[in-house]
């Protein structure tokens, strides 16, 4: 394989493929970009065997067709760091590459090619949708800030739900203590049946979608083992997880007896403020909502002292107090775009629904916390569930 490359233009695909292979700075075969130059396109290709992309190359002019694996660690290094915009690479029958930029010389082997792994393939995948690539980056984003990103049990927990009907793209995500549903608009009509994709392959989706144009069309495909996110450049192929996402639908209220529109910005700076006093203590917050038009966040920590703000708000329906997990609660209001937010109760005793105060597309439930007072003479304070129950239940 020979071929002469524009550094500035082949880095970008570089990159694209990079950030997709195995564990970084490790030396073996999933920590390696398969290198495929033919006349008619040139690919790159990675994998950590979850998740795995295929994209084109750009800025590379093949002289002599052929392909190789080469190593990420070093040699990454030294194609960003190239002397000068274009440089020539060289490798032979033997897997001895060679490297030319100006009067430098770089030798370095790769891998064999016969031990890369197969990729997963979209072809013969149904179609899910189709979206462009920043509204599915937004809705990624916000519909899965309730899920985990370790190795949870059930799996569910660290995987986010993926829903398409009537022209809208829906990701659900829930840690059994909140629950949070992003959608938007698709191109076209669509009907499918749900996927659940793991939160670590939907972050490295995450980088690749930050990488493409906005404007990007990108379609998304499906069968029994992978979901597919392809554009014109690249095809991102992620591992299902094989799980059950709880009926979440059935926890979420027909109405409400309370509602209360407030600033988002004032609550925003409010509640960090609490956070403050109460997030190296219980993390608990107490927002009590009054018919005369006063939201009071107030939170006790008896190393530090008491925390008292009181913002202004709309009130429909009766008083309610209610006290939640300060970052829970941070979370769901920073996720949420415009100037308003609005606060959906029905007691203290039940989950709070925080949704734009104008129309929009995300939503998130936040379950109580329940203390033993009011005012906190007991520190303990004990999570309940999107259920009502505690400790933690198997489901929602």
């Amino acid at each position: 394989m020979r071929v002469n490359v524009d550094k500035g233009v082949f880095l970008k695909s570089w990159s694209l493929a990079e950030k997709s292979a195995g564990t970084p700075g490790a030396i073996n075969i999933l920590s390696a970009v398969r290198f495929t130059a033919g006349f008619d396109r040139v690919e790159l290709q990675t994998t950590d065997i979850k998740t795995s992309i295929i994209c084109s190359a750009r800025g590379v002019t093949v002289i002599e067709p052929g392909e190789a694996i080469i190593a990420i660690k070093g040699i990454s290094e030294l194609f960003k760091k190239a002397g000068t915009n274009e440089f020539e690479l060289h490798i032979d029958e033997n897997r001895r590459a060679m490297m030319y930029s100006g009067k430098s010389r770089y030798r370095f082997s790769t891998y064999p090619v016969e031990d890369f792994p197969k990729l997963p393939s979209s072809a013969g995948a149904a179609d899910f949708c189709s979206i462009m690539a920043s509204k599915l980056q937004t809705v990624i984003d916000k519909g899965t800030i309730c899920a985990s990103t370790g190795d949870e049990y059930p799996q569910y927990l660290a995987s986010a739900l993926f829903e398409v009907d009537n022209g809208l793209l829906k990701v659900v995500s829930t840690d059994k203590r909140r629950l949070a549903i992003c959608e938007s608009e698709t191109m076209g009509e669509w009907h499918a049946e749900p996927m659940l994709l793991p939160m670590k392959g939907l972050k490295e989706l995450q980088r690749v979608l930050g990488i493409l144009a906005p404007e990007t069309k990108m379609r998304v495909l499906f069968d029994d083992s992978q979901a597919y996110f392809l554009s014109d450049e690249v095809e991102f192929a992620v591992r299902r997880v094989e799980s059950k996402f709880p009926p979440y639908d059935r926890i979420i209220p027909e109405s409400f007896r309370t509602d209360i529109i407030i600033d988002r910005l004032s609550l925003m700076s409010a509640l960090e403020r609490v956070d403050v006093v109460v997030r190296d203590f219980n993390k608990v917050v107490v927002i009590e909502m009054t018919g005369d038009g006063r939201c009071i966040l107030s939170g006790r920590a008896p190393e530090f002292g008491e925390a008292m703000e009181e913002i202004a708000c709309e009130v429909v329906g009766g008083d309610v107090t209610i006290s939640v997990n300060t970052r829970y609660f941070h979370d769901a209001v920073k996720a949420i775009d415009g100037s308003s937010i609005k606060l959906s109760l029905n007691g203290s005793d039940d989950h709070m629904m925080v949704k734009p105060g104008e129309s929009g597309s995300f939503m998130c439930l936040v379950a109580p916390l329940k203390v033993e007072n009011e005012q906190f003479s007991d520190i303990e304070a004990e999570n309940s569930d999107l259920t009502g129950s505690s400790p933690e239940p198997d489901v929602l």
